[in-house]
Protein backbone atom coordinates (compact mmCIF):
# COMPACT_ATOMS: atom_id res chain seq x y z
CA UNK A 1 0.00 0.00 0.00
CA UNK A 2 2.74 2.28 1.03
CA UNK A 3 4.49 1.21 -2.49
CA UNK A 4 1.44 2.66 -4.13
CA UNK A 5 1.07 5.76 -2.40
CA UNK A 6 4.70 6.91 -2.84
CA UNK A 7 4.77 6.07 -6.80
CA UNK A 8 1.83 8.40 -6.61
CA UNK A 9 3.37 11.26 -4.86
CA UNK A 10 6.13 10.52 -7.63
CA UNK A 11 4.17 10.73 -10.46
CA UNK A 12 2.06 13.69 -9.07
CA UNK A 13 5.46 15.84 -8.63
CA UNK A 14 7.10 15.17 -11.72
CA UNK A 15 3.61 16.08 -13.16
CA UNK A 16 3.77 19.47 -11.24
CA UNK A 17 7.32 20.09 -12.25
CA UNK A 18 6.77 19.21 -15.62
CA UNK A 19 3.67 21.99 -15.76
CA UNK A 20 6.01 24.03 -14.49
CA UNK A 21 8.44 24.32 -16.99
CA UNK A 22 5.55 24.65 -19.64
CA UNK A 23 4.18 27.46 -17.46
CA UNK A 24 7.40 29.28 -17.45
CA UNK A 25 8.48 28.64 -21.24
CA UNK A 26 5.41 29.87 -22.35
CA UNK A 27 4.81 33.16 -20.48
CA UNK A 28 8.52 34.06 -19.90
CA UNK A 29 11.11 32.30 -22.36
CA UNK A 30 8.82 32.37 -25.60
CA UNK A 31 8.24 36.01 -25.20
CA UNK A 32 11.68 37.61 -24.28
CA UNK A 33 12.59 35.00 -27.52
CA UNK A 34 10.08 37.03 -29.58
CA UNK A 35 10.93 40.85 -28.33
CA UNK A 36 14.93 39.85 -28.53
CA UNK A 37 13.83 38.96 -32.29
CA UNK A 38 12.34 41.84 -32.98
CA UNK A 39 14.78 43.94 -31.50
CA UNK A 40 17.40 42.23 -33.24
CA UNK A 41 15.80 42.78 -36.64
CA UNK A 42 15.26 46.59 -36.28
CA UNK A 43 18.98 47.28 -35.09
CA UNK A 44 20.05 45.21 -38.30
CA UNK A 45 17.43 47.09 -40.78
CA UNK A 46 18.72 50.16 -39.09
CA UNK A 47 22.58 49.38 -39.18
CA UNK A 48 22.07 48.06 -43.00
CA UNK A 49 20.72 51.42 -44.16
CA UNK A 50 22.85 53.88 -42.55
CA UNK A 51 26.13 51.54 -44.23
CA UNK A 52 23.86 52.22 -47.63
CA UNK A 53 23.24 55.80 -46.97
CA UNK A 54 26.89 56.96 -46.44
CA UNK A 55 29.51 57.04 -48.78
CA UNK A 56 32.19 54.69 -47.54
CA UNK A 57 35.81 56.64 -47.08
CA UNK A 58 37.93 55.34 -50.26
CA UNK A 59 35.81 53.18 -52.12
CA UNK A 60 35.21 54.39 -55.54
CA UNK A 61 32.08 53.23 -57.03
CA UNK A 62 32.20 52.97 -60.70
CA UNK A 63 31.15 50.50 -63.55
CA UNK A 64 34.05 49.31 -65.93
CA UNK A 65 34.47 46.88 -69.00
CA UNK A 66 36.59 44.59 -69.20
CA UNK A 67 37.81 44.71 -73.11
CA UNK A 68 40.15 41.72 -74.79
CA UNK A 69 42.59 42.61 -76.66
CA UNK A 70 43.20 39.79 -79.52
CA UNK A 71 46.71 40.18 -81.33
CA UNK A 72 46.39 39.17 -85.48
Amino acid sequence: MLSILLRLVALAAAGIAMLAIVVVGLFVVLPVLFVGGAALYFYLRRRVRRAQSRPQDGIIDAEYTIVERREP
